[in-house]
């Protein structure tokens, strides 16, 4: 008989570490603008919604240019479960914020996961 050394009911006892809540979208090229351009089209991922989350700033960035300037907020966000289908060309949603996912991170043990993001403005 294996044991797990991570107990099933770690996440439901930890629910106070992932106070938010977390939607992973993907996108489909088949839409068309009216010039026949790709216009891709964020859709749910299946599977994917209202997974609990939290939600922490990493670092930031500002690039000045001589027109404009652009900001880079860079964040980490931990999801309570396993997602390992979930790719660099995703997004994640929060309370209504989009942020791209840069690299997805699954522990050894098949609990967690780790989206390192960046803030879509």
């Amino acid at each position: 008989m294996r044991k797990e050394l991570i107990n099933g009911n770690l996440l439901t006892s930890l629910s106070r570490f992932y106070p938010s809540v977390c939607d992973i979208q993907t996108y489909t090229n088949e839409n068309q603008d009216s010039y026949g351009q790709p216009n891709p089209i964020w859709i749910d991922f299946v599977g994917h919604q209202d997974i609990p989350c939290s939600i922490a700033a990493a670092k930031g960035q500002e690039i000045k240019n001589q027109d404009m300037t652009i900001g880079i907020a860079t964040h980490i966000i931990a999801l309570a479960g396993y997602y390992p289908t979930i790719t660099y060309k995703m997004r994640a949603v929060i309370s209504g914020q989009n942020y791209d996912i840069l690299l997805t991170e699954v522990d050894s043990h098949v609990t967690m996961t780790r989206l390192t993001v960046q803030v879509v403005t």
